[in-house]
């Protein structure tokens, strides 16, 4: 995984920008579908957060195949990220 650190400058100035404006800055870019809908803050009173972004991977499990017992291996790759 590479290294990305922000500045304090850019740090600050992101603060500032609301997310939706971000999102659009990144869909003309065509990065699309790069937000999750129905996030809502935690406390809305708060400063906005800024800092690296990580995606995961998301394989859905089958009940039929993937008892819960199989979770417990740390090498599962549900449990892999």
């Amino acid at each position: 995984m590479s290294e990305h650190n922000l500045s304090d400058e850019t740090r600050a100035k992101l603060k500032k920008i609301s997310t939706a404006s971000i999102a659009t800055a990144l869909y003309k870019r065509g990065l699309r579908n790069q937000f999750i809908q129905g996030v809502v803050p935690v406390a809305p009173k708060q400063d906005n957060m800024v800092g690296p972004a990580f995606t995961l991977r998301y394989i859905p499990a089958r009940e039929y195949r993937n008892p819960i017992t199989v979770f417990r291996n740390p090498e599962h790759p549900q449990r892999v990220a």
